[in-house]
């Protein structure tokens, strides 16, 4: 197993790192879920990281809700507005503002990214954080236009991280 991925057994069991170093199935507790999402951001880092779902029944909940198809549509939308906030239309007045020069410059990637999101199919809960990440940091390239970070190249590794089990079939 290569830990970029959070395999469900059950609805409501997680496989996580068994004392002997193997993998365990392990029930879900409703603290586990509470746990998950009060500290979401801190497990988002850990796993755009790289850190493994199984190394706890917590962070696997948290890579479960990443990786969910609802999820990947909701970045995908978000990706989509992005986008369309440089497209040059006249916009009512928004407390969203992005980095044009950087949007535009990175359009493929990001509509490859909108894409993969959409096409459905299994996703690496690491590349979902790492992409979270990046639209939520206002300092970053998406957002500050004196950000020296090439955002093509950020997006290009996010998109690298997605696929980090091989590539969808086309």
């Amino acid at each position: 197993m290569t830990g970029k991925l959070c395999f469900m057994v059950t609805p409501k069991a997680v496989l996580v790192t068994g004392s002997g170093g193997g993998l365990a199935e392990r029930k879900i507790r409703a603290r586990d879920v509470w746990a998950a999402r009060l500290c979401a951001s801190r497990l988002d880092r850990r796993l755009g990281a790289g850190e493994p779902p199984e190394n706890s029944a917590v962070l696997a909940v948290r890579a479960q809700w990443l990786v969910r198809p609802a999820a990947c549509r909701g970045l995908a939308g978000t990706l989509q507005r992005v986008l369309a906030l440089t497209d040059g239309q006249p916009r009512a007045i928004t407390a969203v503002r992005v980095s044009r020069r950087h949007v535009r410059a990175a359009a493929p990637e990001l509509q490859g990214l909108v894409d993969r999101l959409l096409a459905g199919g299994p996703v690496s809960a690491c590349g979902v954080a790492q992409l979270r990440a990046l639209l939520a940091d206002g300092s970053g390239p998406v957002y500050h236009r004196r950000c020296p970070d090439d955002l093509a190249a950020r997006l290009r590794e996010v998109r690298a991280a997605l696929d980090a089990f091989g590539p969808m079939p086309r």
